[in-house]
Protein backbone atom coordinates (compact mmCIF):
# COMPACT_ATOMS: atom_id res chain seq x y z
CA UNK A 1 0.00 0.00 0.00
CA UNK A 2 2.92 2.33 0.73
CA UNK A 3 4.29 1.84 -2.80
CA UNK A 4 0.80 2.45 -4.25
CA UNK A 5 0.55 5.69 -2.28
CA UNK A 6 3.97 6.83 -3.47
CA UNK A 7 2.97 6.16 -7.08
CA UNK A 8 -0.25 8.17 -6.80
CA UNK A 9 -0.65 11.29 -8.91
CA UNK A 10 -0.14 14.52 -6.99
CA UNK A 11 -3.72 15.80 -6.59
CA UNK A 12 -5.09 12.56 -5.17
CA UNK A 13 -2.11 12.16 -2.85
CA UNK A 14 -2.27 15.75 -1.60
CA UNK A 15 -6.04 15.58 -1.04
CA UNK A 16 -5.56 12.52 1.16
CA UNK A 17 -2.73 14.22 3.07
CA UNK A 18 -4.77 17.42 3.53
CA UNK A 19 -7.77 15.51 4.83
CA UNK A 20 -5.59 13.59 7.27
CA UNK A 21 -3.90 16.78 8.49
CA UNK A 22 -7.26 18.49 9.00
CA UNK A 23 -8.51 15.44 10.90
CA UNK A 24 -5.45 15.42 13.17
CA UNK A 25 -5.80 19.17 13.76
CA UNK A 26 -9.48 18.86 14.66
CA UNK A 27 -8.78 15.94 17.01
CA UNK A 28 -5.88 17.78 18.65
CA UNK A 29 -7.33 21.29 18.92
CA UNK A 30 -10.95 20.20 19.38
CA UNK A 31 -13.37 23.05 20.03
CA UNK A 32 -10.79 25.65 19.06
CA UNK A 33 -11.12 24.77 15.37
CA UNK A 34 -13.60 22.00 14.53
CA UNK A 35 -16.94 23.74 15.28
CA UNK A 36 -15.99 26.72 13.11
CA UNK A 37 -15.16 24.65 10.03
CA UNK A 38 -18.28 22.47 9.90
CA UNK A 39 -21.26 23.71 7.89
CA UNK A 40 -24.38 24.96 9.66
CA UNK A 41 -27.93 25.79 8.65
CA UNK A 42 -27.90 29.21 6.96
CA UNK A 43 -29.87 30.98 9.72
CA UNK A 44 -27.70 29.57 12.47
CA UNK A 45 -25.35 32.32 13.79
CA UNK A 46 -22.44 29.86 13.41
CA UNK A 47 -22.87 29.67 9.62
CA UNK A 48 -20.11 31.21 7.50
CA UNK A 49 -19.85 30.97 3.67
CA UNK A 50 -16.33 29.48 3.81
CA UNK A 51 -17.81 26.43 5.53
CA UNK A 52 -19.11 25.33 2.12
CA UNK A 53 -15.50 24.31 1.45
CA UNK A 54 -13.89 23.70 4.85
CA UNK A 55 -16.61 21.28 5.96
CA UNK A 56 -15.68 18.67 3.36
CA UNK A 57 -12.15 18.54 4.73
CA UNK A 58 -13.49 17.74 8.21
CA UNK A 59 -14.50 14.36 9.64
CA UNK A 60 -16.34 13.27 12.75
CA UNK A 61 -14.35 10.19 13.67
CA UNK A 62 -11.88 7.53 12.57
CA UNK A 63 -14.36 5.37 10.64
CA UNK A 64 -15.75 8.45 8.90
CA UNK A 65 -12.39 9.54 7.50
CA UNK A 66 -11.30 5.94 6.88
CA UNK A 67 -14.20 5.28 4.51
CA UNK A 68 -13.76 8.53 2.59
CA UNK A 69 -10.00 8.18 2.24
CA UNK A 70 -10.33 4.55 1.15
CA UNK A 71 -12.66 5.67 -1.64
CA UNK A 72 -10.19 8.38 -2.66
CA UNK A 73 -7.27 5.94 -2.41
CA UNK A 74 -9.00 3.24 -4.46
CA UNK A 75 -10.63 5.36 -7.17
CA UNK A 76 -8.85 8.71 -7.19
CA UNK A 77 -5.57 7.78 -8.87
CA UNK A 78 -6.99 6.24 -12.06
CA UNK A 79 -9.65 8.93 -12.25
CA UNK A 80 -7.02 11.67 -11.99
CA UNK A 81 -4.78 10.04 -14.57
CA UNK A 82 -7.69 9.85 -17.01
CA UNK A 83 -9.18 13.30 -16.44
CA UNK A 84 -5.89 15.09 -15.85
CA UNK A 85 -5.01 16.94 -12.63
CA UNK A 86 -6.90 20.17 -13.38
CA UNK A 87 -10.18 18.50 -14.33
CA UNK A 88 -9.88 16.04 -11.46
CA UNK A 89 -9.36 18.77 -8.86
CA UNK A 90 -12.19 20.82 -10.36
CA UNK A 91 -14.50 17.79 -10.21
CA UNK A 92 -13.57 16.98 -6.61
CA UNK A 93 -14.09 20.54 -5.39
CA UNK A 94 -17.25 21.00 -7.44
CA UNK A 95 -18.81 17.81 -6.11
CA UNK A 96 -18.01 18.74 -2.51
CA UNK A 97 -18.99 22.41 -2.80
CA UNK A 98 -22.06 21.76 -4.93
CA UNK A 99 -23.33 19.00 -2.64
CA UNK A 100 -23.02 21.31 0.36
CA UNK A 101 -24.78 24.14 -1.47
CA UNK A 102 -27.68 21.91 -2.52
CA UNK A 103 -27.86 20.59 1.05
CA UNK A 104 -28.17 24.15 2.42
CA UNK A 105 -30.86 25.08 -0.11
CA UNK A 106 -32.85 21.90 0.51
CA UNK A 107 -32.64 22.29 4.29
CA UNK A 108 -33.66 25.95 4.12
CA UNK A 109 -36.72 25.14 2.05
CA UNK A 110 -37.67 22.24 4.32
CA UNK A 111 -37.31 24.25 7.53
CA UNK A 112 -39.33 27.12 6.07
CA UNK A 113 -42.06 24.63 5.21
CA UNK A 114 -41.97 23.00 8.66
CA UNK A 115 -42.05 26.28 10.58
CA UNK A 116 -44.70 28.05 8.54
CA UNK A 117 -47.09 29.70 10.98
CA UNK A 118 -44.88 29.01 14.02
CA UNK A 119 -45.20 31.41 16.95
CA UNK A 120 -42.15 33.32 18.30
CA UNK A 121 -41.98 30.87 21.23
CA UNK A 122 -41.93 27.90 18.89
CA UNK A 123 -39.25 29.52 16.74
CA UNK A 124 -37.15 30.26 19.83
CA UNK A 125 -37.14 26.54 20.58
CA UNK A 126 -36.27 25.64 16.98
CA UNK A 127 -33.38 28.12 16.93
CA UNK A 128 -31.98 26.81 20.21
CA UNK A 129 -32.63 30.04 22.08
CA UNK A 130 -34.48 28.01 24.70
CA UNK A 131 -34.78 24.32 25.54
CA UNK A 132 -38.30 24.73 26.89
CA UNK A 133 -41.64 24.87 25.15
CA UNK A 134 -45.25 25.00 26.24
CA UNK A 135 -46.94 21.63 25.83
CA UNK A 136 -49.96 23.32 24.26
CA UNK A 137 -47.80 24.74 21.45
CA UNK A 138 -45.72 21.62 20.78
CA UNK A 139 -45.82 19.95 17.36
CA UNK A 140 -43.42 17.21 16.14
CA UNK A 141 -42.12 19.49 13.36
CA UNK A 142 -40.44 21.59 16.04
CA UNK A 143 -38.00 18.77 16.84
CA UNK A 144 -37.20 18.12 13.18
CA UNK A 145 -36.63 21.79 12.40
CA UNK A 146 -34.51 22.21 15.55
CA UNK A 147 -32.30 19.26 14.60
CA UNK A 148 -31.63 20.73 11.14
CA UNK A 149 -31.09 24.25 12.55
CA UNK A 150 -28.61 23.21 15.23
CA UNK A 151 -26.80 20.16 13.84
CA UNK A 152 -23.69 20.89 11.73
CA UNK A 153 -22.61 18.74 8.81
CA UNK A 154 -19.11 17.67 7.86
CA UNK A 155 -17.23 15.16 5.74
CA UNK A 156 -15.78 14.61 2.28
CA UNK A 157 -18.48 12.16 1.22
CA UNK A 158 -20.03 14.47 -1.39
CA UNK A 159 -16.63 14.86 -3.05
CA UNK A 160 -15.59 11.21 -2.72
CA UNK A 161 -18.92 9.96 -4.05
CA UNK A 162 -18.25 12.22 -7.01
CA UNK A 163 -14.91 10.46 -7.53
CA UNK A 164 -16.48 6.99 -7.16
CA UNK A 165 -19.22 7.69 -9.70
CA UNK A 166 -16.76 9.31 -12.11
CA UNK A 167 -14.58 6.19 -11.90
CA UNK A 168 -17.65 4.06 -12.68
CA UNK A 169 -18.35 6.19 -15.77
CA UNK A 170 -14.75 6.02 -16.99
CA UNK A 171 -14.22 2.33 -16.18
CA UNK A 172 -17.75 0.84 -16.10
CA UNK A 173 -16.62 -2.76 -16.61
CA UNK A 174 -13.62 -2.69 -14.24
CA UNK A 175 -13.96 -5.65 -11.88
CA UNK A 176 -13.79 -4.74 -8.20
CA UNK A 177 -13.58 -7.22 -5.36
CA UNK A 178 -15.74 -6.56 -2.33
CA UNK A 179 -14.83 -7.68 1.16
CA UNK A 180 -18.42 -7.75 2.47
CA UNK A 181 -19.90 -9.70 0.79
CA UNK A 182 -16.79 -11.37 -0.69
CA UNK A 183 -17.63 -11.17 -4.40
CA UNK A 184 -16.49 -9.52 -7.63
CA UNK A 185 -18.61 -6.72 -9.09
CA UNK A 186 -18.30 -4.34 -12.03
CA UNK A 187 -17.76 -0.69 -11.14
CA UNK A 188 -20.99 0.42 -12.85
CA UNK A 189 -23.08 -1.99 -10.75
CA UNK A 190 -21.33 -0.92 -7.56
CA UNK A 191 -22.17 2.72 -8.29
CA UNK A 192 -25.80 1.91 -9.09
CA UNK A 193 -26.03 -0.16 -5.91
CA UNK A 194 -24.69 2.70 -3.80
CA UNK A 195 -27.08 5.15 -5.46
CA UNK A 196 -30.09 2.89 -4.80
CA UNK A 197 -29.04 2.32 -1.18
CA UNK A 198 -28.55 6.04 -0.53
CA UNK A 199 -31.85 6.94 -2.21
CA UNK A 200 -33.74 4.28 -0.24
CA UNK A 201 -32.32 5.51 3.07
CA UNK A 202 -33.02 9.17 2.17
CA UNK A 203 -36.64 8.52 1.18
CA UNK A 204 -37.46 6.34 4.19
CA UNK A 205 -35.49 8.33 6.76
CA UNK A 206 -33.01 5.56 7.63
CA UNK A 207 -29.71 6.54 9.30
CA UNK A 208 -30.67 10.21 9.39
CA UNK A 209 -27.29 11.09 10.93
CA UNK A 210 -25.70 10.24 7.56
CA UNK A 211 -25.90 12.78 4.73
CA UNK A 212 -27.54 10.64 2.04
CA UNK A 213 -28.69 13.75 0.18
CA UNK A 214 -25.13 15.09 0.14
CA UNK A 215 -23.79 11.78 -1.18
CA UNK A 216 -26.33 11.67 -4.00
CA UNK A 217 -25.77 15.34 -4.82
CA UNK A 218 -22.00 14.93 -5.08
CA UNK A 219 -22.44 11.90 -7.34
CA UNK A 220 -24.96 13.71 -9.56
CA UNK A 221 -22.72 16.78 -9.94
CA UNK A 222 -19.75 14.64 -10.94
CA UNK A 223 -21.78 12.65 -13.45
CA UNK A 224 -23.13 15.89 -14.90
CA UNK A 225 -19.62 17.30 -15.28
CA UNK A 226 -18.31 14.22 -17.08
CA UNK A 227 -21.30 14.24 -19.45
CA UNK A 228 -20.73 17.94 -20.11
CA UNK A 229 -17.03 17.44 -20.83
CA UNK A 230 -17.82 14.58 -23.19
CA UNK A 231 -20.39 16.72 -24.99
CA UNK A 232 -17.69 19.38 -25.38
CA UNK A 233 -15.52 16.83 -27.14
CA UNK A 234 -13.33 15.51 -24.32
CA UNK A 235 -12.21 11.92 -24.82
CA UNK A 236 -11.38 10.01 -21.67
Amino acid sequence: MQSQFSAMPDITKNLIILNLLMFLASQTLGDAIAPHLMIYYVQNPMFQPFQLVTSFFMHGGFMHILFNMLVLFMFGADTERTLGPKKFLFLYLSAGFGANLLYLVANYGYVQHLTQGFSPDQMAFVAGETNKYFTATYVPAMETARRIWLTPSLGASGATYGVLFTFAMLYPNRILYLIIPPMPIKAKYLAVGFACLELFQQVFGINTNIGHFVHLSGAAIAVGLVLFWRKQGARF
